[in-house]
C-alpha cells in the first residue's frame, strides 16, 4: 500500500531533531518513518527496513497526523498503590466497615475483595490483575481470608443434634460402619 506524505520543510526540519536527537528509540523510528514515506517508500517496505510491523508503520502515520508523533504512553503492569496510598487503604481497612465510608453507598459491614476494588478503583484509579494483590492489602491490615461454612437454610439443629445421638448410640452397639 503506498501512502504519499508531503511534508513541509518545517515539518521535515522538526522530524529529523526528533530522529536525531529522541532518546527512545520508538519516537526515532516513528519520525524516520514520515520521513521514509515522504520520500516515496510505501509501507511494507518502510516496515522491513525499520524491522517494524505494518502496524507500527500505520500507527506511525495516524500519531503524525494527530501531531503526537513524540508522545509515549507506556503502558505496563506495574500499577501499584505507592507506599502511602497503601498505607491510607490499609488504614481505611482498619478503622471502617464499608457501610461507614461516605464516598459509597455500599450496605454491608463485612469487607470483601469487590468491595476493596471499588474503593481503590475510586480513589486511586487503580485495578490490580489479580485477586492475590487484595488479598496482600488485607494480610498487611491484619485480617485473614476466611471462605463461610455452607448451611442449608432447612437444616433444623434440633433435628441434627438428636440424629447425631442417635448415630452414637446405634454405632456403639452394631459393627457396621456408616458413611455418606
Amino acid at each position: 500500500m503506498l501512502i504519499k506524505i508531503r511534508l513541509t520543510k518545517k515539518q521535515k526540519q522538526q522530524l529529523l531533531q526528533i530522529k536525531h536527537q529522541s532518546k527512545i528509540a520508538i519516537i526515532r523510528d516513528r519520525a524516520q518513518v514520515i520521513l521514509a514515506l515522504n520520500n516515496g517508500l510505501n509501507i511494507i517496505n518502510t516496515a522491513k527496513a525499520l524491522s517494524r510491523s505494518d502496524k507500527f508503520v500505520k500507527n506511525a502515520i495516524k500519531l503524525f497526523n494527530q501531531g503526537k508523533i513524540d508522545e509515549i504512553k507506556y503502558s505496563s503492569n506495574n500499577h501499584n498503590l505507592t507506599p502511602n496510598q497503601r498505607d491510607k487503604i490499609i488504614k481505611i481497612i482498619n478503622d471502617k466497615a464499608p457501610n461507614e465510608l461516605s464516598d459509597f453507598n455500599f450496605k454491608t459491614q463485612f469487607w470483601s475483595t469487590d468491595i476493596l476494588k471499588k474503593v481503590i478503583k475510586k480513589k486511586y484509579q487503580i485495578e490490580y490483575k489479580t485477586e492475590k494483590s487484595y488479598y496482600d492489602l488485607f494480610k498487611a491490615a491484619g485480617f485473614s481470608f476466611h471462605k463461610p461454612k455452607t448451611k442449608d437454610f432447612r437444616q433444623d439443629p434440633e433435628k441434627i443434634k438428636s440424629f447425631k445421638g442417635a448415630l452414637k448410640k446405634s454405632s456403639s452397639r452394631t459393627k457396621i460402619r456408616l458413611s455418606w
